[in-house]
């Protein structure tokens, strides 16, 4: 799955452009007074001015797997302590990848991932050019499994290779772009920001398909009338197999 423009929400449009511009250094495509969108790598990142408080939003960006430690070293950020004290990096075995964690100055959840199954790695890269994409971005729910099942349904994306469903969590896609469910309330990792309700719009492709699909959050986590969260007797008998776990 490759994220080619992602949508949220932000209350101050000037201390996105500080960090993402001016501190990442990412390129400015437009601005006005009500959005600003930048490039990071091959993903339209689109902020939209509001006056309402915004839930946090967890991003992956993607970077070449040898130059975790060389960007780390390179942006003077804030990185949260991960798998032990005074660690910044986590390794995820499993997913065959590691990753840094840090805030942007809107509260979000940014990540760095390097992972080990994408050939990115090029000598001729320039510093801009470690950024390969937004790679995931975190779809709060109150139902993880319905809204796997939805998304599913109407985009045909695949179950995460890597990883399990559970109740309170899932992965849908691959190394390049992932949608990450997580159960409203439930902790970002290595972080105290919970999960929570928010809008965003991902446009996207899957695999080999050149199809753009068009994902509003709203459409996918909200229950139907009449359901409780965790009530899974709505899905065909091999979903409810599948969510079982």
């Amino acid at each position: 799955m490759k994220i080619l423009e992602l949508d949220l929400y932000a209350t101050n449009l000037e201390a996105v452009r500080l960090f993402y511009v001016s501190q990442l250094g990412l390129p400015l495509l437009a601005r006005s007074a009500s959005q600003l969108t930048i490039l990071v790598g091959y993903t339209r990142l689109t902020f939209r001015l509001v006056a309402q408080p915004v839930a946090p939003y967890h991003i992956a960006i993607n970077v070449p797997r040898d130059s975790l430690d060389v960007l780390m070293y390179y942006y003077d950020l804030d990185y949260l302590p991960t798998q032990a004290p005074g660690q910044t990096i986590a390794y995820f075995p499993d997913w065959r990848a590691k990753a840094c964690y840090f805030y942007d100055t809107c509260g979000n959840l940014l990540e760095f991932i390097a992972r080990t199954d994408l050939n990115l790695d090029n000598p001729n890269l320039t510093f801009s050019d470690l950024f390969q994409g937004v790679s995931e971005i975190g779809l709060t729910t109150q139902d993880v499994a319905y809204t796997t099942y939805e998304i599913q349904r109407r985009f045909r994306i695949d179950q995460f290779s890597k990883t399990t469903p559970k109740p309170d969590f899932n992965a849908l896609g691959d190394d390049n772009g992932l949608f990450i469910l997580a159960q409203q309330g439930r902790n970002w990792l290595f972080s105290t920001t919970q999960a929570d309700l928010n809008y965003c719009r991902v446009q996207f492709t899957t695999g080999t398909d050149t199809t753009v699909h068009e994902l509003y959050s709203y459409e996918v986590n909200q229950l139907p009338i009449g359901y409780a969260p965790g009530s899974y007797q709505r899905y065909a008998p091999e979903q409810q197999k599948a969510f079982a776990s």
